[in-house]
């Protein structure tokens, strides 16, 4: 095995750690990103209250968690079919 081929193996399991490893949680994250409508202030309690989203970020949250529980979906598919190994 020469050293192009290590490194060429090497880059595809990063690229893909970081794909699954963490770019699932960080699609996540942004999904609750756009779900937050953002801070207006204190009530007359003095409790903080936040702004509803618009419906095109709420759209938009859902369409990332939608894509979160379709990877975790395959990825427990994936497990299943090969048969835990």
């Amino acid at each position: 095995m020469s050293l192009t081929n290590t490194l060429n193996s090497l880059w595809q399991v990063i690229a893909v750690g970081l794909v699954l490893g963490a770019g699932i949680p960080a699609v996540f994250a942004v999904g609750l990103k756009f779900l937050y409508g953002g801070a207006l202030g204190v009530d007359e309690n003095g409790d903080p209250t936040t702004a509803a989203p618009s419906p095109a970020r709420r759209a938009a949250a859902y369409a990332c968690f939608a894509l979160v529980v379709c990877a975790v979906t395959a990825g427990i598919a994936a497990i299943v079919i090969t048969g835990g190994h």
